[in-house]
């Protein structure tokens, strides 16, 4: 993940006003093995449309030409790509998620307690922060002349301005994980009995947002839930 997002950012603000978004094919792979990675959210950033990938780690997404597009995994780090002219000409795209290794360095949590959610995302944070440099820089900074705080000139240099829109993908792209976590594949599939593809567009229909999750913090709570939406898609048929 080493600096994509700060580079994908450079790019962000680039859009094709003319172009209209049309419908794309891609297959989500894990960077190692190549296996597909599946039930993976995969975000358009410009226009939020979030989908899921199925059993082949196959997603169909609409974008357009300099969009930009997120993905978030269990286990995954979170990555960004350009959907660039070349990408256009081509029938699909193939991305590739890097797996997380849980190699926490000099973090001095324990793993006790921890939930497979955190552990994730300290690894991703961690990996984030090194890539910076540094964290956010405050608003306000102690003045030279010690009367108090001054203007710090930095926070709105160009490359501040990066690292800022950086660190918010990133906090959008954890919410993401979150939802994933909660919502999980092997729950909805257990209560639902749904498996394979009807399973991907259950989940990809009904999926909480993270607020609720956060409101929400019990299994029973999600198992309501889901029953709620059966209830709905029943009543759709």
């Amino acid at each position: 993940m080493r600096l994509v997002i700060l580079a994908a950012f450079l790019f962000f603000t680039v859009c094709g006003v003319a172009q209209k978004n049309k419908p794309v094919i891609g297959y989500l792979k894990d960077s190692i093995t190549h296996a597909p990675v599946v039930l993976a959210s995969v975000t358009n950033i410009n226009t939020h449309q979030t989908v899921m990938t199925g059993n082949s780690g196959r997603f169909k997404i609409d974008i357009k030409e300099n969009e930009i597009i997120s993905f978030a995994a269990v286990g995954y780090h979170f990555d960004t790509i350009q959907y660039s002219r070349k990408f256009s000409k081509l029938d699909s795209i193939s991305l590739f998620a890097s797996p997380l290794s849980h190699d926490l360095g000099n973090v001095t949590v324990t793993a006790k307690g921890m939930s497979a959610y955190q552990m994730d995302s300290i690894e991703r944070r961690n990996d984030l922060l090194h890539d910076m440099v540094s964290y956010k820089k405050p608003t306000f900074a102690l003045s030279n002349s010690g009367a108090g705080l001054g203007i710090s000139i930095d926070r709105f240099s160009k490359h501040e301005k990066s690292k800022r829109r950086a660190l918010d993908f990133f906090e959008a792209n954890e919410r993401e994980a979150y939802i994933n976590y909660r919502y999980s594949a092997k729950l909805v599939e257990e209560y639902t009995g749904f498996k394979d593809e009807p399973l991907r567009i259950f989940i990809q229909q009904s999926r909480p947002s993270y607020e609720w999750l956060r409101e929400h913090i019990t299994r029973e709570d999600i198992l309501y839930y889901i029953n709620e939406q059966l209830k709905k898609n029943s009543t759709k048929k």
